[in-house]
């Protein structure tokens, strides 16, 4: 039977520091471009709730947990689990999960989401600790695009356009993967792809030090898909570092478009996600005890 786990606290600095190097990333943008690592989350998970990062440990198995918490979505995102040669097809996750998502840092947190490859030996765990697959998407390397005379362009949005983005988003994202995953326009790196004066693509971006990570979706009737991804790396180009785009099963038909554009296909990744229960509110006040001679309320 496995033990509970429990917020993580000085006591556990010794797996903090045996697990830093031996970590699972379950956030594949972190993986790609480097950004944060399991030492540093541990150490800001122990000072305050505030930062937004939970940390739990197990004790059987000896195991860690970090998530953290983006307000603007309401969505909590399992980053780490360590060390990853103690994770397995049978490894219980379960109580790690529900000390995450009890974890005051994650409090207000509508879903705890997480992301495994396709072929991970672990997925099955975290199909027992109560996570479900969502959605799906394909990380391609861009090295290089040469820049071409697209049609359309990319730009900051303006309000109308962040609406028209959202429509557009809503028309080609499938209900479940709607309900869980946000539009990209929630990202404060928003952009909006414009071909004849109407929005034809959104995408959202991130930068670390190994790369560029980006979530680029096009309408069907985009008028040169491959120049529009062409378009999007020179506009995020950052010298010399490589262009990750993680393209969504809904949006595979992309693939051509890389393809032409000698962009290498990674790994496919399983977008998982398990829904956090918020706790009722009392529909009914509760009843004052009766003060002598107040005023009574009358039936009419």
């Amino acid at each position: 039977m496995p033990a509970a786990a429990h917020p993580l606290t000085w006591r556990d600095l010794p797996l903090l520091s045996r697990s830093r190097k031996r970590v699972l990333c379950l956030d594949s943008r972190r993986a790609a471009i480097g950004h944060g690592n399991l030492l540093g989350a541990g150490l800001l998970a122990l000072f305050s709730a505030a930062t937004g990062i939970a940390a739990a440990a197990s004790e059987t198995p000896p195991l860690l947990a970090m998530a953290s918490y983006d307000p603007q979505t309401a969505l909590a995102h399992w980053l780490y689990l360590a060390p990853q040669e103690a994770v397995h097809a049978e490894t219980p996750l379960a109580p790690l999960a529900e000390a995450l998502i009890a974890h005051p840092a994650l409090h207000g947190a509508q879903a705890l989401l997480a992301e495994a490859p396709l072929d991970a030996a672990w997925l099955p765990a975290m199909r027992q600790a109560g996570f479900r697959i969502c959605a799906r998407h394909h990380l391609w390397l861009l090295e290089s695009a040469l820049a071409a005379a697209a049609r359309g362009a990319w730009q900051w949005p303006a309000p109308p356009q962040r609406r028209e983005a959202d429509r557009l988003y809503a028309n080609l994202t499938p209900p479940l993967a709607r309900s869980l995953l946000p539009s990209p326009t929630a990202s404060p790196t928003a952009l909006v792809y414009v071909e004849d004066g109407r929005v034809r693509g959104v995408a959202q971006w991130a930068a670390g030090p190994r790369g560029v990570w980006a979530l680029p979706m096009l309408h069907p009737d985009t008028h040169s898909p491959a120049d529009a991804l062409t378009a999007l790396a020179v506009f995020l180009q950052r010298g010399r570092l490589p262009l990750y785009l993680a393209i969504r099963d809904n949006q595979m038909w992309l693939e051509g478009a890389l393809n032409a554009l000698q962009a290498r296909p990674g790994e496919i990744y399983a977008l998982l996600a398990r829904r956090i229960a918020q706790p009722a509110l009392a529909l009914s006040p509760a009843e004052a005890a009766a003060v002598p001679g107040a005023p009574q309320p009358t039936a009419f």
